[in-house]
């Protein structure tokens, strides 16, 4: 009987010498914790800061291009505009010019 009270009294106390070090080691690991804790918090922010500047940049990324194919346009219609331009030149030309021009093109031919 005394093996019995010897073996329940060994158990009762490798049960408290577990909790005293389980207790040693959450209460050393708790500082620890917290800061992996603060640092996940940081790194969350840092990404949703991260996220919201790319979403910011990508809508400037398109208002650039939208403003350039605009001034894209723009430019090529000027361009159009001006190559058309010579043909009336001309005719306004030789009507202020009036046969002297002609006479010069044809006696050059």
């Amino acid at each position: 009987m005394i093996i019995v009270y010897i073996s329940l009294a060994l158990f009762i106390g490798s049960i408290i010498y577990l909790a005293f070090f389980a207790f040693k080691t959450f209460k050393d690991t708790k500082p620890t914790i917290e800061n992996v804790n603060q640092t996940v918090t940081r790194i969350q922010a840092k990404t949703d800061q991260i996220k919201s500047e790319t979403d910011q940049l990508a809508m400037t990324q398109q208002e650039i291009t939208e403003d350039v194919e605009y001034k894209k346009e723009a430019v090529q219609y000027t361009v159009e505009a001006a190559k058309e331009i010579p043909e009336p030149f001309k005719n306004i030309w030789f009507s202020i010019k009036g046969d002297k021009w002609k006479l010069r093109n044809r006696s050059d031919a």
